[in-house]
């Protein structure tokens, strides 16, 4: 397989990693956020940090897959 395709194939599971973050229940994640043993600056950290590592993910699969398809356009017209 082409280090291209490579490329693009690791951006999309990326991006649907990204996008089952936030539809399927992480249960240690919740356990954690749920309960009162956590100082409240530490959960409000865990909470920011779940709501933003799915967008980060969905973004960093999409310019994987972008320029791995802009290297393999590339490379197929020459």
């Amino acid at each position: 397989m082409s280090r291209e395709i490579l490329k693009m194939v690791s951006g999309v599971v990326l991006v649907l990693l990204g996008i089952l973050w936030y539809f399927v229940r992480v249960p240690v994640l919740s356990d954690v956020l749920g309960s009162g043993g956590v100082v409240p600056f530490w959960r409000a950290f865990l909470l920011v940090f779940a709501a933003l590592f799915g967008v980060m993910l969905l973004l960093t699969g999409a310019v994987i897959a972008w320029l791995g398809y802009d290297d393999y356009r590339e490379r197929s017209v020459q």
